[in-house]
């Protein structure tokens, strides 16, 4: 799976009263109703909700599943792209003062500008493979790290060299003329604007277009 990353950052603090232990999962889970709102109650106390929310949420853990006649599981990768956006560089050749253009202000007088105008365009790739799952002989387990280096590797590889498409150089002449260096600077940012969400959009389609990926684990085997 292949996707685009946008990542936030979010820090909190709470005073949490250091002889109070908070009771595990599990007996939240099969304490008796009774019992468990009292335990709750406590917890909220000393933690807060979103640290009873943690703990009441077990984590997700793949499993063989029955398909087929036979057990089999299905994993997943994870392939994220971090765009940088874009470096640009202008390498002016000539800027001089001109005339034809209209409605110039005192402080932008008409001017013509020619020279290069660079963009360098990196992509930041992570792949994330998953676990085997738990619960499995070892034969299944033989058959599935098969899977993952065999066949879920070189897919996830496949996303990050298609994510890599938006790496690059460009090279645009400029020939400006136009009301002062602000107009100048506009008009280079559209330039690199414009062309960065095109890069960007190719590169994620590109990536899109190998997905969905189910490829079914047989684990009918025996060791």
């Amino acid at each position: 799976m292949g996707r685009q990353r946008a990542t936030r950052a979010v820090s909190s603090k709470r005073d949490i009263q250091p002889w109070r232990m908070a009771p595990s999962p599990t007996l939240l889970i099969r304490a008796p109703a009774c019992t468990r709102a009292g335990l709750v109650t406590d917890l909220q106390r000393a933690a807060g909700n979103a640290a009873v929310c943690r703990l009441l949420t077990e984590p997700h853990r793949p499993s063989p599943s029955v398909h087929g006649g036979g057990p089999n599981v299905s994993l997943h990768g994870d392939t994220t792209a971090e765009y940088d956006g874009g470096i640009s560089k202008w390498a002016p050749k000539s800027v001089k003062r001109a005339t034809g253009c209209t409605e110039c202000l005192d402080d932008d007088p008409c001017v013509h500008a020619v020279g290069t105008f660079s963009v360098a365009y990196h992509a930041n790739v992570t792949i994330t493979m998953p676990d085997v799952p738990d619960g499995l002989t070892e034969c299944q387990q033989r058959r599935v790290r098969a899977f993952l280096r065999d066949v879920l590797a070189p897919h996830e590889r496949e996303h990050a060299r298609r994510f890599h498409t938006y790496d690059g150089t460009t090279t645009h002449r400029v020939d400006f003329t136009g009301c002062g260096m602000s107009a100048l600077q506009e008009h280079l940012q559209s330039i690199h604007d414009n062309e960065e969400a095109t890069r960007h959009s190719a590169a994620d389609s590109h990536s899109a277009a190998i997905d969905p990926f189910n490829r079914p684990i047989d684990l009918d085997c025996q060791d």
